[in-house]
């Protein structure tokens, strides 16, 4: 009796081990930090619809077939990051040597943006392998910060070109957003929870639009002097090969006609040219 009571006993506790054993690697909730959420990824049922996160409890069959599944865990929180933009307007040089003092058309932004990707961006990136670690989100997220950064630049550009006194770096997130066409606040799977403008800074560009219109219209001007130049150089061509035409047919006139060499020499040979043109036309009329 003793010896059934203990194999029951020992039974029980292997169960109670192995129910434990089973909990515990079933528990996905369990492996999640506070600041994070996981991505659960198995060979038997592809990626898990829904995100695991703390404090909300999960248990999945999956993990406990060996190497079947694997949990990706992200960070929660927004990522900062701090971008500097700068450059110069188009043919800034070209256009700033028209103006006396050649003044300087740059331009230079220093932006901080706060981001996150969505719950729902999560699953799909990480289902497509296209994040992994918080490193593949951290790059994935200062990509698109690259992007909204332009985008903020650009926008603060032709602002000033409306109304330069407008133009004030303290601006609302959701203003800034709506002007950059991105009011749902998305990019990629992205929010955007803060983009702060640190400083700006903004060439005249009504100083810009009048040193272009300078250039252009000299450019104007030489296009018309270089048609001229040309249609003088062409005329004088042609009259060249005009006066190059009758020196050939009158060389060949005198091969023709040696008894003619004779009476260039004795002669004036101008009044002779002149006589045969002249009797060239009276026999063309």
């Amino acid at each position: 009796m003793k010896k059934i009571l203990k194999k029951i006993f020992i039974t029980l506790l292997v169960l109670i081990f192995a129910g434990a054993a089973a909990f515990y690697l079933g528990w996905v909730q369990f492996k999640v930090s506070t600041d994070a959420c996981g991505v659960l990824i198995s060979k038997t049922s592809g990626v898990y619809p829904k995100v695991i996160e703390k404090g909300v409890f999960c248990w999945r069959w999956e993990p406990l077939i060996p190497t079947n599944a694997r949990l990706l865990t992200f960070k929660l929180k927004p990522q900062s990051f701090s971008k500097s933009i700068s450059g110069t307007l188009p043919s800034a040089e070209v256009y700033a040597a028209q103006i006396k003092g050649t003044p300087d058309f740059a331009y230079s932004f220093g932006l901080t943006i706060s981001l996150a990707f969505t719950k729902s961006a999560l699953l799909k990136k990480a289902g497509n392998s296209e994040i992994t670690s918080d490193d593949d989100l951290y790059a994935g997220l200062e990509h698109i910060a690259d992007r909204i950064a332009e985008k903020v630049a650009q926008y603060l550009i032709t602002e000033s070109a409306k109304d330069p006194a407008a133009i004030a770096i303290n601006r609302d997130t959701e203003q800034v957003l709506s002007a950059i066409g991105l009011e749902d606040g998305s990019l990629d799977g992205a929010e955007i929870t803060a983009i702060l403008i640190k400083d700006a800074k903004i060439p005249d560009l009504n100083l810009y639009n009048r040193a272009k219109q300078t250039f252009l219209t000299f450019q104007d001007y030489v296009d018309e002097a270089l048609t001229k130049s040309a249609q003088h150089q062409a005329d004088t061509i042609l009259s060249d090969n005009r006066a190059v035409s009758r020196l050939t047919q009158i060389g060949e006139t005198l091969k023709k006609y040696p008894d003619l060499a004779e009476i260039l020499k004795n002669g004036d040979s101008a009044d002779f040219i002149n006589s045969l043109n002249a009797a060239s036309t009276g026999s063309a009329e």
